[in-house]
């Protein structure tokens, strides 16, 4: 169902880290695979961690979680069993807002995680808060083939 059909988009859209956080803490689903596989290309650890990590009861938690390389699948029933299952509310913290980035890199990431532009612009400010976060970013831009001269401006190193 993902991808192109007959020159149209598919109705199909990968989770925003948001509606993950929330399924996380509400749904009765306890693996990670339990969801579609189009659905689990859209988890990001990076990502998960951030909006989690914006309960200021559950920052040391995420700051422990993240230091070591874990799996998505990991991480996922990780968090399932530390959090209560009940909705919480967590607020989101913008970067700054003079943050400009080249058309191509906002292309790139609404094409990857099939988001409006000005998600992904707020997806690329969340991704230049943090070194872990330009590092994924930096995977993602090079697993669409970016020349490499093009990616150093973006200064992700």
């Amino acid at each position: 169902m993902s991808g192109v059909k007959g020159g149209k988009r598919s109705s199909v859209k990968k989770k925003a880290p948001w509606l993950w956080t929330k399924d996380l803490l509400t749904s009765q689903k306890e693996r990670l695979e339990d969801y579609s596989d189009y659905e689990i290309k859209s988890w990001s650890n990076y990502m998960i961690n951030r909006f989690l990590s914006m309960k200021s009861d559950w920052i040391e938690i995420i700051n422990e979680v993240q230091k070591y390389p874990i799996s998505s699948k990991e991480l996922y029933r990780v968090y399932r069993d530390i959090f209560p299952r009940k909705s919480q509310f967590l607020k989101y913290v913008k970067g700054k807002k003079n943050m400009s980035h080249q058309k191509w890199v906002i292309d790139l990431i609404v094409k990857h995680f099939d988001v409006s532009s000005t998600e992904a612009i707020s997806y690329l400010e969340t991704y230049y808060l943090t070194e872990q976060g330009k590092q994924e970013l930096l995977t993602i831009i090079q697993s669409y083939g970016v020349d490499p001269k093009e990616v150093k401006k973006l200064n992700l190193r």
